[in-house]
């Protein structure tokens, strides 16, 4: 009985279920197939044309690009190597030429590199692969903490970063907006063709400057300089912004070690905000100053942050030529004296 029910009563082995999962199986290669194709010609216009992308998207892969895979610093050992992390307050703000031009007039043999990237205040994995690609600095300077919380490993977490993954996989996945926007923005800039080889000639020379960029396309004033009177809703001129820390994060256990091992002199040094945006900070934050002083090995210089008047600013965050002209002179004054001590 039962052998007649398994005999009768099942599809297993019948033509027509073998052709039913057969179908099953080219439909499935088939889409897997079509998703690869669309994914190579997507990444083929991505690499052709890599200046559609948003200027931030560009400047950080030719940031990261050259920092991984080339040389940032001179092979010259007796020059002192000066690095800086932070955002892209630092990528408009750091000139390392007039850097290196006020240390020379000192009699300061040095060369330095601006590593502020678009959006971002990451710096201990950038830093780690610096490093192991050679490109050690003497002399570190950073305007923005560590980041917070445990590395440790999750199994319920399949990878640390969501976005970083999503990166990897799908470099490309802003390409139809950024695209449009690019076309949108060409207009105003002599049409699609002379704007994309403005886009290509900026980051060319932003690699030629080591670094520093001066975030045009974001200014939108004449000379690019904020009026006197720009203000913004989320303006808070009576608040000091503080900086803080996880005195217990991964990310700083890894930056001591960096700094131990390769015998960095590490500097936290001030940022910048527009006048009007937030109160005075004090001559030294000293809970941060405590902090480092316990936690860290990295010292602390100036104040969190420098207040500058609207008109050295191209748009409410970033500094324009002049505004970067006055930064750096600023950094340097803060950090000559050091630089003088460490040789």
């Amino acid at each position: 009985m039962s052998l007649e029910l398994n005999s009768e009563g099942s599809n297993i082995g019948r033509p027509e279920s073998k052709k039913k999962i057969s179908a099953n199986r080219i439909s499935f290669i088939s889409l897997m197939l079509g998703f690869l194709a669309l994914w190579l010609a997507f990444f083929i216009l991505y690499r052709t044309f890599p200046y559609l992308s948003s200027g931030s998207s560009v400047v950080y892969r030719a940031k990261i690009q050259r920092e991984m895979n080339g040389e940032v610093f001179p092979e010259d050992t007796d020059l002192e190597r000066i690095l800086i992390f932070g955002d892209s307050k630092v990528l408009a703000g750091f000139v390392p030429d007039l850097f290196d031009n006020l240390a020379s007039s000192d009699g300061i043999r040095l060369t330095s590199y601006n590593s502020g990237y678009p959006g971002l205040t990451t710096f201990v994995p950038e830093l780690t692969g610096m490093i192991k690609h050679g490109q050690v600095p003497n002399v570190l300077l950073l305007t923005s903490p560590w980041k917070a919380g445990s590395q440790h490993f999750n199994p319920f977490k399949m990878v640390e970063n969501d976005h970083d993954m999503a990166e990897d996989l799908f470099p490309f996945r802003y390409l139809i907006r950024d695209t449009f926007s690019f076309l949108i923005t060409s207009r105003e800039h002599g049409g699609p063709w002379r704007f994309y080889r403005e886009c290509r000639d900026n980051v060319r020379k932003m690699v030629r400057d080591r670094g520093y960029y001066f975030i045009s396309e974001q200014s939108h004033f004449t000379g690019n300089s904020l009026p006197d009177n720009f203000k913004l809703p989320s303006d808070q001129p009576d608040r000091i912004r503080s900086r803080n820390g996880d005195s217990e994060a991964d990310e700083l256990h890894e930056l001591n070690q960096l700094i131990v091992q390769n015998g960095i002199h590490c500097y936290y040094v001030p940022s910048y905000l527009r006048q009007g945006e937030a109160a005075q900070p004090p001559a030294v934050d000293e809970a941060f100053a405590q902090l480092l002083r316990n936690h860290s090995k990295c010292n602390l210089l100036g104040p969190d942050y420098f207040i500058y008047p609207n008109k050295i600013f191209s748009d409410e965050a970033h500094l324009n030529p002049e505004g970067a002209r006055i930064y750096t002179e600023s950094l340097y004054q803060l950090l000559s004296s050091s630089l003088h001590r460490d040789r």
